[in-house]
């Protein structure tokens, strides 16, 4: 008897695995449920059971996540509060600045993340209609498998046709699988007026198609799946800010990329642990989605051999940057990137309430750097609307060059001495660098930094759009901005 305890009480804290969600969850009036009643009950059930499930590893999480917010408010409020307003005057931009030292930063960041920079064949897309070919082709290359991660599929035409694509492909011989946010749809897809089930429609419909498997990303403690990734066959991928609407390949300015080569097999390991942590079960090769996932079968396929850059082309340096639950990497890399910089800093991105890279980007202009920033205030999140505002003020004050977009730009990016890059799903908020799940690439060398600060900074750079004066603030928008700190 005692040894069973001992077993029970060893289970429960080791935690068990969590079987997969669907998107629409069964239920009686399900279907006419509200986008914002349903994420509250899913947000509730998701964290009872990470808790159940996890409860040490829960635990664990929770306190560490606390803490970085607390250590990030802290920052803010000694940093872009008390230290920004004793900098004083800028310093005066001089001409012919030198770069920062490569190789130092590089050893920084292979310290910071344990990885080294790979070589790898990339392409960049600013464009909606080149993203979404570029998107088209890479599922149309897939032998053996697609995988998907999505955090916003929306109920409008490219959403529908991008699930015809994927319906299209999936047969016995090539598996698709789909990993989509349980709150992307609900949180974005036009939930005052829409219920959950029209919300989540094409996902749904997609699930029912044979050999595809959808299953629902948890947000145990309102934690999301931002990120957004096509795989085919562990060998080429599509990533970026994009996200599966209209709105972001037609309307939103942005930046979609696709790779090749060594870091692919990387990405398709996170998609991998992502699949099993969700309840996705692996199956044998040509069996399709026909096994139960209560069933135990052998692994499927592994990747297939990554391609490498063409010899004739200078070679194009990266590594992931990922936020993990775990994990910062994102927000050690680019932090260390601005500390490094010696020329030029340029980011560009809708949500700018990250109270250190504030404070470090007018650290940067204090030693001489030219810091330019490009954001919105008009863009479809009105608290980051607000929080921008105040952030732009800031800066400015700092010496700063601000941007403001006329419109919604959705480009999540960054360039540093044209020696160093970031672009990738993550945002300059408190939510990306620390709590959500998110990846991209930091670009250590290669041709592309250059084409980025050609294609996407030095365009966004337009005289009309220089800010000059500060916004005029309320109040509100200074509570938004210290509400920002913990949760935007």
């Amino acid at each position: 008897m005692q040894r069973c305890l001992w077993v029970c009480l060893l289970s429960c804290l080791v935690g068990g695995r969590e079987p997969a969600a669907r998107v629409c969850p069964a239920g009686p009036g399900l279907p006419t449920q509200s986008p914002s009643k349903l994420l509250a009950g899913q947000l509730a059930a998701d964290s009872a059971a990470e808790v159940a499930h996890h409860p040490l590893r829960s635990g664990f999480r929770l306190c560490a996540a606390s803490a970085g917010h607390l250590a990030a408010a802290a920052h803010g409020i000694f940093g872009k509060r008390l230290a920004m307003r004793l900098f004083g005057p800028p310093c005066p931009l001089v001409p012919c600045r030198a770069t920062l030292d490569p190789a130092a930063l590089e050893a920084d960041l292979h310290r910071l993340t344990g990885n080294a920079l790979r070589p790898v064949d990339l392409q960049l897309y600013p464009g909606g209609e080149e993203a979404l070919a570029a998107l088209k082709d890479v599922i149309d290359q897939a032998q053996c498998r697609i995988d998907v991660l999505m955090f916003e599929w929306a109920d409008d035409p490219l959403g529908a046709t991008v699930a015809s694509w994927l319906a299209a492909r999936a047969s016995p011989q090539l598996r698709v699988r789909v990993l989509v946010d349980g709150g992307g749809n609900l949180i974005f897809g036009n939930p005052d007026h829409q219920p959950c089930a029209t919300v989540n429609r094409v996902v749904s419909a997609l699930a029912q198609w044979p050999h595809v498997e959808v299953i629902r990303t948890r947000n145990p403690f309102a934690r999301f799946d931002h990120r957004k990734l096509v795989l085919a066959d562990g060998r080429l991928a599509w990533a970026g800010g994009r996200n599966f609407t209209h709105h972001a390949f037609f309307d939103h300015h942005d930046l979609s990329f696709t790779l090749a080569g060594p870091l692919v097999g990387e990405l398709q390991q996170l998609f991998d642990a992502s699949w099993r942590e969700q309840g996705g079960r692996e199956q044998a090769r040509g069996q399709g989605s026909s096994i139960s996932p209560e069933s135990e079968t052998t692994p499927g396929p592994g990747p297939l051999p990554a391609t490498e850059p063409p010899p004739s082309l200078p070679p194009v340096l990266a590594r992931l940057a990922c936020t993990e639950p775990d994990h910062h990497h994102l927000a050690r890399v680019l932090y260390r990137a601005v500390d490094r910089a010696r020329d030029h800093v340029y980011l560009e991105n809708f949500a700018f309430s990250d109270s250190r890279l504030v404070y470090k980007l007018a650290c940067a202009r204090r030693r001489g750097v030219d810091v330019r920033v490009v954001l919105t205030v008009t863009s479809c999140s009105q608290p980051n609307n607000h929080v921008n505002r105040v952030t732009a003020n800031r800066l400015l004050r700092a010496g700063v060059r601000i941007y403001v977009y006329p419109g919604m730009t959705h480009t999540k990016a960054a360039a540093v001495d044209g020696c160093w890059a970031y672009f990738g799903t993550g945002n300059f908020d408190a939510l990306s660098l620390r709590h959500n799940r998110e990846l991209g690439l930091a670009v250590g060398a290669g041709p592309v930094i250059g084409e980025l600060e050609e294609k996407l900074f030095l365009l966004d750079f337009r005289p009309e759009w220089e800010l000059t004066q500060p916004f005029p603030l309320s109040p509100g928008d200074y509570a938004w901005e210290l509400f920002g700190n913990f949760f935007l």
